[in-house]
């Protein structure tokens, strides 16, 4: 059976990402997206009372200063390739009404302690 070029560059498209380490920026912005995917998923996004943000646009922007804020260059050497996708997997998983479950996903399996790793590691 002959593959056609187009899904051989497809195949090859989806694992140029795992090649190599993730970088901190590559980080925050994978972040970023799935704590937005989560905010709207529990109804935080949007232009009525008691939202968290107006829109994804405002949910980006803080989501991020958050994550930038957490994973600095002082404390964040390098990424954990398996912390990283610990902590993206919980964010997608984190309960919309646990103030506990969203407290430990965001301190603890999204710290630093467990996403970032010294540069030499």
């Amino acid at each position: 059976m002959r593959l056609s070029p187009s899904l051989s560059l497809l195949s090859l498209l989806a694992v140029l990402p795992a090649c190599g380490p993730t970088t901190r920026e590559d980080a925050h912005v994978q972040a970023t997206r799935a704590a937005c995917d989560y905010y709207a998923g529990c109804e935080e996004i949007g232009s009525g009372s008691g939202q968290e943000f107006q829109d994804r646009a405002e949910c980006e922007v803080k989501s991020r200063d958050f994550f930038q804020g957490v994973w600095t260059a002082n404390n964040c050497p390098a990424i954990n390739e398996k912390g990283l996708d610990t902590c993206l997997e919980r964010i997608r998983t984190t309960s919309c009404s646990s103030g506990v479950d969203y407290f430990n996903t965001v301190f603890i399996v999204c710290g630093s302690g467990a996403v970032c790793q010294d540069a030499e590691d």
